[in-house]
This record gives C-alpha cells, sequence and structure tokens, in this order.
C-alpha cells in the first residue's frame, strides 16, 4: 500500500471514528430529548386533569351553590304565598262573621281606636242595615270618648271610620289589615314556620 492510500485509509478511519462519536454523541442528545419531551408532556397532562379537575370542581360547587340560592328563594316566596293567603282569608272571615261576633269585634275595636273626645262612628252602607237595635248604645260603652252613629255610610266594605272634627280615623278592616301587614305576616310566620 503506497503513502497515499494509507493516509486515505487513515483518514476514512478517523472519519468513521468522529462520525460515529458525532452520532452516538448526538443520538444520547437526541434520546435525552425525546425523555425530557416525555417527562414534559406527561407534566402537561397531569397538570391539564389537575387544573381539569378544579375547574369542574369549581363549577359543581356554584352549580350547587346557584341550586341552593335557587331553592331558598323559592321557599320563601311559597312562605310569603302562604302567609299572604292566610291573612287574606283572615280579612275575608273577619268581614264575613256571624252578626253577633262581628259586631262584638267592632266593640273591641271602638274600644281600642276611639280618643277620649267627642266624635261621630260612620259605617259602610251593608253594616248600617244589620245594626243591632241596641247598638248605640254600646258603642258609647265602649269608647273612651262620646260617639254618635252617623246614618250617612261610608265607602267601606267592613269596619268603620271615627271622626273627630275634620280628622278621620279609618278603622276599616282593610285599612287595619293594610296598616298591619308586615307585624301580622311576622307573627303568621313565626307561628306556621
Amino acid at each position: 500500500m503506497s503513502g497515499i492510500d494509507k493516509i486515505i485509509q487513515d483518514i476514512e478511519f478517523n472519519t468513521d471514528k468522529s462520525c460515529d462519536a458525532v452520532l452516538g454523541t448526538a443520538r444520547s442528545k437526541a434520546e435525552s430529548i425525546m425523555m425530557d419531551a416525555q417527562r414534559q408532556a406527561e407534566q402537561i397532562i397531569a397538570d391539564g386533569k389537575e387544573r381539569t379537575a378544579l375547574h369542574v370542581a369549581d363549577i359543581k360547587k356554584r352549580g350547587e351553590s346557584a341550586a341552593d340560592l335557587e331553592e331558598k328563594r323559592v321557599l320563601l316566596s311559597t312562605k310569603q304565598h302562604i302567609i299572604s293567603q292566610m291573612l287574606q282569608n283572615g280579612l275575608e272571615n273577619a268581614k264575613h262573621l256571624p252578626d253577633d261576633e262581628y259586631f262584638s269585634l267592632i266593640l273591641q275595636m271602638i274600644g281600642k281606636y276611639s280618643l277620649p273626645e267627642d266624635g261621630t262612628i260612620l259605617f259602610g252602607e251593608k253594616d248600617l242595615k244589620r245594626l243591632p237595635a241596641d247598638f248605640a248604645s254600646k258603642i258609647n260603652d265602649a269608647a273612651k270618648g262620646k260617639i254618635a252613629l252617623s246614618d250617612k255610610a261610608a265607602a267601606i266594605d267592613a269596619g268603620f271610620i271615627l271622626q273627630y272634627g275634620g280628622i278621620e280615623e279609618n278603622c276599616s278592616f282593610d285599612a287595619i289589615f293594610a296598616s298591619e301587614a308586615e307585624n301580622l305576616s311576622d307573627r303568621a310566620g313565626r307561628l306556621l314556620f
């Protein structure tokens, strides 16, 4: 073998060795990069699963909270409707009591709402027609002052209106129930619930 051939052979051998070393290093780096990429991919998947689980738990919690809030709203609305209906029924029952019970209630109301001065009492047309015969004297027995019975009908359904000079005290059942609605609702709510 000639000197040139030997040099070429040495160059080829060294080149092959260098190429093998470079290839080995490249393969090793590629394998390391692939392993790092695999670990990163697994971590990204794990993080994604964790974020998804947290997001699902948050959505579930908000959904449960919204459902709980809606349940409370419906329950409160139902309670308010029941109380309102009960008060309306109570008002209608009071308006349609038998005459003796109705006028006994009226006398109690006169005792409660009358002032210790002279005045006039007005009833609705329906009540004027069914007043007991001796009711005028019973009014003054119940009142804190002297009260004259007016033969003029008031524009009310049930109850009465007291007049003292230019001042009127509306003691109709509708007015009393309206002014006491909140108090009556609270009391009814405590009794029912």
